[in-house]
Formats: C-alpha cells, sequence, structure tokens
C-alpha cells in the first residue's frame, strides 16, 4: 500500500508542479545488496535469498543509481508523473506462471518455477 500511496502523491504533485515544467517521478528498488542487508543476513542467506528472485540475484546499489541519473538527466525531460521499477521481476507475476525460463550469466538457460 505505501508504494501505491507514494505513486499517488508523486501524481498529484506531477500534475500541480506540470505548468512550471518541475518534473516529479519515483523510483521502485527491488531487494539491494546493501551494507543495511549485510547486518542482518548472512552472506549465504543472501545468496540464498537471491537466487529466489525471478531473476536469480540481489540488485546492486549502481543499478539503483543508473536510474536515479537517468531520472535527473536532461534525456529523461518528457517524463514525469512516472514510475521506475529496478526490482530484478520482483513485481513479476512468477507464482501464476507455470514456467519462467532466464538465461544466467554463462549463456545456459536457468530455470525457476
Amino acid at each position: 500500500m505505501s508504494k501505491a500511496a507514494i505513486d499517488q502523491m508523486a501524481k498529484t504533485a506531477a500534475t500541480e508542479l506540470c505548468n512550471k515544467r518541475i518534473r516529479v517521478n519515483t523510483m521502485h528498488p527491488g531487494w539491494i545488496d546493501t551494507p543495511g542487508k549485510r547486518k542482518f543476513f548472512s552472506e549465504e542467506k543472501l545468496a540464498e535469498k537471491g537466487a529466489e528472485l525471478p531473476w536469480g540475484r540481489l540488485g546492486k546499489p549502481e543499478e539503483i543509481a543508473r536510474g536515479v541519473v537517468f531520472m535527473c538527466d536532461p534525456a529523461s525531460d518528457y517524463m514525469t508523473g512516472s514510475s521506475i521499477l529496478i526490482d530484478g521481476g520482483i513485481e513479476l507475476p512468477v507464482q501464476e506462471m507455470h514456467r519462467l525460463e532466464t538465461p544466467d550469466v554463462a549463456g545456459q538457460r536457468m530455470e525457476t518455477v
């Protein structure tokens, strides 16, 4: 619910500020490998849980940073009231899918049910 509330607040702010050409967008990061996570989870647990995600690993802080840089870049000037998901597929309906196949980093097929 909190993500939906933040998205709605951003859309409302974008609507109010659009005539001043002030852009308002949101970022939804997935499970990111950060020092904060490492305070609560062991390396083994992070690897185990990361492997259960649709993309097969936790995200990296620099992947989120690249999305934020894009949102601040003049190249995204026409973007307002939008959300960017950088979540490795967490919000995909994976549970409802019969079978999801994604290539792993070595080019082999990795199956996740």
